[in-house]
């Protein structure tokens, strides 16, 4: 299955590396291979995330409304992250360990057959729990896509809530819980994404993105989740599951809720 690029470019002029063509076709859901430009997906080599609950100051769980809803907890005393350009924006626990960074981005900027160079800030903000382990990630991009050579393999969608953000193709984005089976081990992947992307049964990989109004915007525990992920792998779905159930899963849940674009 060959997979066509999307730009995540807004109301500028394109550099020549990247062609008009490809950046007016559509993504193809499960396609693996990052643009050039691409934020690489965040990795670690630490263990699983812990299943068992991670008390914080924070959580007071209640009922949930919604079947597949984690619980809402409770949100007084987060602390709140905004770009640098004011087009995103999340809250998130104090106990939690932000690191964030930013530049200007400007591929036209020595050319001078460009009227209208295009010019952007780039952030990058990640989150790490009080475990050491990093669990969330943001980064602004400008392209994705590739190709999918090994084929499809199962996607399983665990759990899907609307998102205060925009997909890529300028609908509402939705939160999304989800695991692909790559034969050696599941993987499970937690972020902000398209409906289209949770609309599949099958995939190669899966892209945690969306949009703002300068452009492409990640959130979630991956960029692109993959099958080298040592922290996310798990044994099988009902450890998925399991996961879901506690308080390290729910904090996640409730950052991305946080989460808007502007």
């Amino acid at each position: 299955m060959l997979c066509r690029r999307r730009s995540a470019r807004r109301g500028r002029s394109l550099p020549a590396l990247l062609t008009a063509a490809a950046l007016a076709t559509a993504l193809v859901p499960g396609c693996s291979g990052l643009g050039a430009l691409a934020p690489p997906s965040p990795t670690s080599t630490s263990a699983a995330p812990s299943r068992a609950p991670v008390p914080t100051p924070e959580p007071a769980a209640s009922a949930s409304s919604e079947p597949g809803r984690a619980a809402a907890i409770a949100t007084d005393g987060w602390l709140e992250y905004v770009s640098t350009d004011g087009t995103a924006s999340f809250r998130y626990p104090p106990s939690w360990t932000l690191d964030a960074q930013s530049e200007r981005f400007a591929p036209d900027a020595d050319r001078d057959d460009v009227q209208d160079p295009y010019v952007r800030w780039m952030d990058s903000a990640t989150l790490t729990a009080p475990n050491g382990q990093q669990l969330l990630a943001m980064h602004d991009f400008v392209d994705i896509g590739g190709a999918c050579f090994d084929g499809a393999v199962p996607l399983e969608v665990l759990a899907v809530e609307p998102s205060q953000s925009t997909s890529l193709d300028g609908a509402q984005a939705v939160i999304a819980t989800v695991a692909i089976d790559f034969g050696s081990a599941w993987v499970m992947g937690i972020g902000v994404t398209a409906p289209e992307f949770v609309a599949h049964d099958v995939s190669c990989t899966f892209y945690f993105v969306g949009v703002s109004s300068e452009g492409g915007v990640g959130f979630g525990t991956h960029f692109q989740l993959g099958m080298t992920d040592p922290l996310w792998a798990i044994d099988s779905l009902d450890d998925a599951r399991a996961y879901m159930e506690t308080d390290e899963y729910r904090t996640i849940i409730e950052i991305l809720r946080s989460y808007r674009t502007h």
